[in-house]
């Protein structure tokens, strides 16, 4: 069994290519006010996806995150997202809560789906005050850095939303407490909330975290944040070198667009089409909130308004979407007609064979990219032309790789 496998390995070594834009990019990096690619050199990289909702135990978003239900790739495959946020909620307790484990759990599958389908992973501190949680957070940072540190497709995001009465200096303090843990185990690009919900992102001009793989956060909601009251702020913090992310914007008003009927019904298209513009110029990447379905014009799925009705299904039905779902998924769909990385522009991407080698009592099963099983090595001729996910069970470990049916 051992030397059928390598042989067939050896084949789809030659098969394989990485058709995601982590493929194509590589590790992203700050380069002064811009982020740039591992892969692809001084070329400024822009990308755009989703951030799922809060971690949290028996919140509505939480089942997004189960890896049963394939909303990763989905995001990935029918929405065209580069990148996806995962927002970890159980920031006052870290490890030591019944639930955090759980919470913790949460984003790793999404880190894991984000690699499995070659897009970006943010891993965000999800918190309003994150200057009082130091030592849980470096216990969560130590342990992901040490997981997903070497890693291209991951970024670190230390800190969401500060709020009053957090200055820039304690957020500084703060980050400066944070990094070190992480470099640690890594070098990839670490993003950092700036004051007052992530929109003062000025304050940081002439005190800048001393780290040259930085990035600072900013975040907007377009139906209460107007563009020309932003612009001119970001635009000092770009003059001065410094590289802006947005992990969290919305079409609707800052609260959600959940707090009465009137503000579920805020879908601000004509605005968030002048942030869209801003960010196309100055190639600023970001991330839409949220992959939910609760009562709230900021999540991408509802069925007459109502929570946890979606039916897991209709990821592309726009008639299962909000405004803003709807916005976002043809936003997305429209950026990835002219995305570098498609149309087989990556690199062919080789497998080292002695990586698939196994022994013993390993299974080896085939599934879609929709995750669906389809059968095992043996029956590989009988398939269809198309790319699956082989994995390779042994023991407590587990091994995928996408493979290609020509």
């Amino acid at each position: 069994m051992k030397n059928i496998f390598l042989a067939v390995a050896l084949f789809f070594a030659f098969s394989f290519a990485g058709d995601g834009p982590v493929s194509y990019y590589g590790k992203l990096q700050a380069s002064g006010n811009k982020i740039v690619g591992s892969k692809t050199g001084d070329t400024p990289v822009q990308v755009r996806g989703v951030s799922f909702g809060w971690t949290n135990t028996n919140w509505e978003s939480e089942r997004f995150y189960n890896p049963r239900v394939y909303a990763v790739e989905h995001m990935a495959k029918d929405w065209k997202a580069e990148v996806v946020r995962g927002a970890y909620g159980a920031t006052s307790s870290a490890f030591t809560s019944s639930t955090a484990g759980d919470n913790r759990a949460r984003v790793e599958a999404l880190v894991d789906d984000a690699i499995a389908n070659d897009i970006y992973a943010i891993i965000d501190w999800h918190s309003h005050s994150a200057q009082n949680e130091v030592e849980n957070s470096k216990a969560f940072f130590e342990y992901m850095s040490n997981k997903y540190g070497d890693k291209e497709n991951v970024i670190f995001e230390i800190y969401n939303e500060p709020i009053n009465p957090a200055t820039w200096a304690d957020v500084k303090s703060y980050a400066e407490q944070i990094i070190p843990v992480i470099r640690k185990n890594s070098t990839n690009i670490i993003l950092v909330g700036t004051p007052f919900y992530s929109q003062q992102v000025e304050k940081v001009v002439g005190n800048a975290i001393n780290d040259d793989n930085v990035g600072y956060v900013v975040h907007f909601y377009a139906y209460t944040h107007k563009l020309d009251a932003f612009k001119g702020n970001m635009n000092k913090a770009l003059d001065a070198g410094l590289p802006i992310f947005i992990t969290e914007w919305s079409t609707v008003h800052s609260d959600g667009g959940q707090s009465d009927k009137s503000h579920y019904d805020t879908h601000d298209a004509a605005e968030t089409d002048k942030w869209f513009a801003f960010m196309d110029e100055k190639k600023i990447s970001s991330a839409a909130w949220e992959v939910n379905d609760k009562y709230a014009g900021s999540c991408f799925f509802g069925i007459q308004g109502a929570a946890k009705q979606f039916d897991m299904q209709s990821w592309t039905d726009k008639s299962k979407m909000t405004a803003s779902g709807q916005y976002v998924f043809d936003k997305l769909n429209a950026y990835y007609q002219n995305a570098p990385w498609k149309n087989g522009q990556t690199p062919i991407k080789p497998i080292a064979v002695e990586n698939l080698a196994i022994n013993g009592d390993a299974s080896l099963e085939i599934f879609s990219l929709q995750g669906k099983k389809v059968g095992n090595l043996s029956n590989f001729s009988n398939l269809k032309a198309g790319v699956y996910v082989l994995f390779q069970n042994q023991g407590s470990k587990t091994k995928s790789v996408k493979i290609v049916k020509k």
